[in-house]
Formats: structure tokens, sequence, C-alpha cells
């Protein structure tokens, strides 16, 4: 058998040694990347969390929004059928001021039937207290 000497100890403890210091400061590096890792995936969560509650935010805008559509179509159909009646008023105006020259001249007529009616009562009062007059 080979004898070993203390140089070939000494080495081989050297080489342990240096092999136990790269294993070393690859775990290191290794620790170093999963907390980066770890880092990175809380960071990845907290995005998710907030991303979330953006959603949730505007899922609750969207239903304020849609009972506020809800509101206005129902004020829409209010005004509708204000509008509809507001077009039967003016379509009964419309009508009442067709029928405004008829009654002018009607009144024009009955204005005439007055005149008439007044210088016949006069010629009438006239004639009688004429009458009387010559009379006695």
């Amino acid at each position: 058998m080979t004898a070993f000497t203390e140089n070939d100890l000494k080495r081989l403890e050297n080489l342990i040694i240096n092999g136990q210091k790269a294993i070393e400061t690859r775990l290191t590096s290794l620790e170093n990347g999963q907390k980066a890792i770890e880092t990175r995936l809380t960071s990845l969560e907290n995005g998710q969390k907030a991303i979330e509650n953006s959603i949730g935010e505007i899922k609750r805008e969207i239903q304020v929004l849609e009972i506020g559509q809800t509101e206005i179509k129902g004020e829409i159909r209010t005004l509708d059928a204000k509008i509809t009646g507001l077009n039967e008023r003016v379509q009964l105006i419309e009508a009442s001021v067709g029928k405004i020259p008829d009654l002018a001249e009607k009144i024009g007529e009955v204005k005439n039937w007055k005149q008439i009616g007044i210088s016949i009562v006069t010629a009438f009062v006239g004639g009688v207290i004429g009458w009387l007059i010559r009379g006695k």
C-alpha cells in the first residue's frame, strides 16, 4: 500500500475545505435567490390584491351607474308621458285657434244684430214719442 504524506493530507484537507466553502457560497447564493423570489412573489400578491380591490371598486361603480341609468330611464318615460300630454294640449289649442276666425265672425254678426236691434228700438221709441207728441 502506498503511504500518504503529510502534504497529501494537507492538500486533501484544503480541497475539502475549498469544496465546502464553494458549496456554502452556492447555498448562500441560492438562499439569496430564494429570498428575491419570495420578495417578488409578495410583490405580485400585493399587486394582485390591489387589482382585485380595483375590480371590486369598478363593479360597485358599475352598479351605481346601472341604478342611475334605471332612474334616468324612468325619468325619460315620465318626460315622454308629459310630452304626450303637452302634444294633446297643443292639438286642442290649435283646434281652438282655428275656430277663432269663425268666433270673431259670429261676434261681428252679433254686434251687427245689436246695432240693428238698437236702431229698431230707437226708431220705435222715437216713433211712439213722436206719435204721442202729435196726438196731443
